[in-house]
């Protein structure tokens, strides 16, 4: 009987042996199933961490307007015990795509990071209102290059209403940005930071209407002193020869040609075109720079233009203020961009509020501090203003970011 005992207790003991040996056997196959999943983890993190390193390399090397290639695929680069490569591809319209790939002990990972150049100019835009800017139906909207000739031999896309040159002509603001029915933009619709690009019924927008991720700073106007010529009305066709100069009132006469000599600055109280005159700059040597202090009027059919009909040519800078300031008495000037009035030139009023009336066409750039579009004004930014404009190296603003697909 004892005996049958002992053997009962042997069995009974193998078996919890056994029992305790298989749990052992599957504690050990879990701890190292765990091991392995950390070790990937963190080798996958390590991978992730090097494409980082990579692409901030890249961004340090764009920024300081170096090639933002590093390595190879056959030769990539040690970095904190791992190694990376970074390929470039120039998606045009500034726009840059950066692909790196970071090579772990046991893993490996890639980033694409998309970004975009801003050059270090504010003409960079068809049309920029500081407070907000509208467009009413059918005002247009588009981009040409005046280095590659006129904007008429360029516009050969569609045709009509829906006719353009080429598809960089943004409009903007640090506040909103609101596109009327049937109004055309051939370019990007860019609303400020917290601001909204409101875009009704069939107007288009070619380009995106991102929010952008930065004001764009205003700087003051300074106004240059020259000798006072006292006030000039032009009753007959006029020359003035390459000069700085002061006038009290510059008034062109109804259908009088003005023509200024350049290279030369002038600085006028008020300047005013009467209807169906022209100032002509004769650029060949030179460009005119204009600073308005108070009254700027474009009556109807007048136009300012350069013999090159190179908007770089012509700068008007308009220090009038016609918005009511209520903590302020002040007389308000008076700011006429009539119908059918044109420009060839960039133009600067940041005090301003801008009321475009119907069929006026800018080619070049318009910055103010509030800009309307009206029914048929059409705008013509011209690309050759940024190269002409832009200083030092560029920023950059990140368009997209993405993991992508790693193989070996």
């Amino acid at each position: 009987m004892k005996y049958d005992k002992r053997g009962s207790a042997m069995v009974t003991m193998a078996v919890c042996v056994a029992g305790l040996m298989g749990l052992s056997t599957a504690m050990v196959a879990i701890t190292l199933r765990d091991a392995g999943e950390q070790g990937g983890a963190k080798a996958s993190i390590q991978a992730d961490y090097l494409c980082q390193a990579g692409l901030t390399q890249a961004m340090f090397q764009l920024q300081t307007g170096q090639v933002p290639t590093l390595g190879t695929q056959q030769s990539p680069l040690d970095w904190g015990g791992g190694r990376f490569y970074v390929t470039s591809v120039d998606m045009g319209n500034g726009l840059s795509r950066l692909t790196a790939t970071g090579l772990g002990d046991f893993a490996g990972a890639r980033q694409e990071l998309v970004v975009r150049a801003v050059p270090n100019t504010i003409w960079r835009f068809g049309a920029f209102g500081k407070e907000f800017l509208h467009m009413d139906s059918n005002a247009r909207v588009d981009s040409y290059n005046s280095n590659l000739g006129s904007y008429a031999a360029q516009a050969t896309n569609g045709s009509g209403s829906l006719q353009y040159a080429r598809t960089n002509g943004d409009v903007g603001s640090n506040g909103n940005v609101g596109l009327d029915q049937n109004a055309k933009v051939w370019g990007d619709a860019i609303a400020g930071m917290n601001h909204t690009a409101t875009v009704l019924g069939n107007a288009i927008v070619w380009g995106s209407t991102a929010n952008a991720t930065e004001d764009i700073e205003f700087p003051a106007i300074q106004v240059p002193t020259y000798t006072n010529y006292g006030s000039l009305t032009v009753n007959s066709a006029t020359t003035l020869p390459s000069s700085n100069r002061t006038y009290g009132t510059l008034r062109v006469g109804s259908n009088k040609t003005l023509t200024i000599t350049g290279p030369a600055n002038i600085v006028a109280s008020n300047l005013v075109l009467n209807s169906g005159s022209k100032i002509i700059v004769d650029d060949t040597n030179g460009p005119v720079t204009f600073h308005v202090i108070d009254n700027f009027i474009m009556n109807s059919n007048s136009q300012i233009w350069p013999t090159s009909n190179k908007p770089i040519s012509i700068a008007l800078n308009l220090l009038s203020d016609n918005v009511i300031n209520p903590e302020v008495t002040v007389q308000l000037d008076t700011v006429e961009f009539d119908s059918n009035s044109k420009i060839w030139g960039v133009v600067y009023a940041p005090n301003a509020r801008v009321v475009l009336d119907s069929n006026f066409e800018l080619f070049g750039s318009l910055m103010a501090r509030s800009i309307d579009i009206d029914s048929n004004a059409t705008f013509h930014f011209d690309e050759a203003l940024i190269d002409a404009t832009a200083s030092g190296v560029p920023t950059f603003e990140t368009v997209c970011w993405r993991e992508v697909p790693w193989q070996d």
